[in-house]
């Protein structure tokens, strides 16, 4: 079968077990009417004994009513004559009509038939002259023994037939026990036939079936791996642009701190806070080109320490920081450290404290708390403002969205959240917050194992 295609040995396969299978419901039927036969010939075989015993019994009534007549003269036995006379041809219809068609039946009857009128002359002859000379008269006739002669005849003839319906019962059932048995090893011949062609077929199935799996676990490894690098394109993007707006945004915002009022040392302290967001901006630079460098499987995870990249996160930050004069603190003592992705973790760091900022209350100071613990074998990362706070009632369900806008503000361009989310769900984990308008959000990071 090994240069029959996939289709073509299935089609073969179900071909030859449709063929075995008609063949057994053939063979079961055949033999179904075989034994319907058989019943009906055990049946047919108890009838015509039945009836020739009736006859038989019959014949005995003509023979005993004649006797009894002939000894005593009592009219009784007459009547036991009659009965007899008129039973015994009803029997012989009967059975007649039971074996009709059937030549060697039609012989044992017509040979039957004509001793039995022998015997009925006979009788009627006896019965005759009995009435008309008297008992000696009759039993003269009944001396000659002819009467006892054609009964025993009759009594041959009955058991002759009987014996020759039981020899052609035994010969149904001889050949319907060979056809049995001929009709099993077939059935036998036909389940190891439809045993190899399943096996055969199954065997065809298994290999084809492997190399389909094969040659598509091929294809989907290289589907998942452009998937994978078109994702890393995108997100590449989308960190570039988003990152380093805020840089951007803040060295303007330092610039346009100082004017002509302003001291040597209010330069120098904005140089300085300068010269931290352009550190951060040219270290932001690298680590984005050497991760579109990067072409492997998985996100590269690493040990990181949580404060040096909170560290990093408030210098890029300085200028937003120093305009609206927040306070910023953190709290990594109780898990200071996490294997991650560090781009993705300095990217959910930028992104968390960069929206307290953005999102801030025009009624008060920002103040951002971050802090981490571990709880039920997880890590967590809690990101606390006081700023504008979001109704969830409202927005809840559209919050991590893309390009989904909450607050009216220049920069708002509603993918910060977006990016955040399917950074942490690509690393298996999850993110959500606790918030309401006027009283600050609290985001809360769960990082997969």
């Amino acid at each position: 079968m090994k240069n029959l295609t996939l289709k073509n040995a299935l089609d073969a396969t179900f071909l030859t077990i449709l063929v075995v299978f008609s063949i057994l419901v053939y063979s079961t039927w055949n033999r179904a009417q075989l034994v319907k036969q058989n019943r009906l010939s055990v049946n047919r075989t108890s009838n015509i004994n039945d009836l020739l015993e009736k006859i038989l019994s019959s014949t005995i009534d003509i023979e005993t009513g004649t006797r009894g007549f002939t000894i005593t003269g009592e009219r009784d036995y007459l009547s036991v004559y009659e009965d007899g006379n008129q039973n015994v041809s009803m029997w012989i219809d009967s059975l007649k009509n039971m074996t009709e068609g059937d030549t060697v039946a039609v012989h044992h009857i017509d040979t039957l038939q004509r001793l039995i009128q022998h015997k009925k002359q006979i009788s009627a002859l006896t019965i005759k002259a009995r009435n008309e000379q008297g008992m000696s008269a009759a039993a003269e006739l009944v001396k000659k023994g002819k009467g006892k002669e054609i009964m025993d005849s009759i009594r041959d003839r009955v058991l002759a037939y009987q014996q020759q319906e039981l020899r052609s019962l035994s010969a149904n059932l001889a050949h319907t026990e060979a056809n049995v048995r001929a009709r099993n090893l077939n059935f036998i011949l036909f389940a190891g036939i439809t045993f190899l062609s399943l096996f055969a077929a199954y065997v065809l199935l298994r290999r084809t079936t492997k190399a389909l799996l094969r040659d598509k676990i091929i294809q989907e490894n290289l589907m998942d791996e452009l998937t994978f690098q078109n994702q890393q394109l995108n997100d590449f993007a989308s960190i570039t642009s988003h990152n380093l707006r805020s840089p951007a945004s803040n060295i303007t915002a330092l610039v346009a701190s100082a004017d002509e009022n302003s001291t040597v040392d209010d330069y120098k302290m904005l140089f300085d806070m300068l010269k931290k967001v352009a550190q951060n901006l040219n270290e932001s630079l690298n680590q984005l080109m050497e991760v579109l460098h990067i072409k492997r499987k998985s996100v590269e995870k690493e040990m990181l320490a949580f404060a040096p990249l909170f560290d990093r996160t408030v210098d890029s930050l300085q200028g937003e920081i120093h305009r609206w004069e927040a306070t910023i603190t953190a709290d990594f003592s109780q898990a200071p450290q996490i294997t991650y992705s560090k781009i993705y973790l300095d990217s959910i760091l930028h992104n968390l404290i960069g929206n307290a900022l953005k999102y801030r209350s025009p009624e008060r100071k920002p103040i951002v708390k971050v802090w981490t613990e571990q709880k039920n074998g997880h890590t967590y990362l809690h990101v606390s403002d006081n700023g504008l706070g979001i109704d969830l009632a409202r927005h809840g369900s559209k919050l991590f969205g893309m390009h989904q806008i909450f607050h009216k503000h220049p920069e708002a361009k509603g993918v910060g959240l977006f990016m955040t989310k399917t950074q942490i769900e690509s690393m298996k984990g999850k993110i959500s917050v606790v918030s309401e308008p006027g009283m600050g959000s609290t985001f809360t990071v769960m990082f997969g194992n």
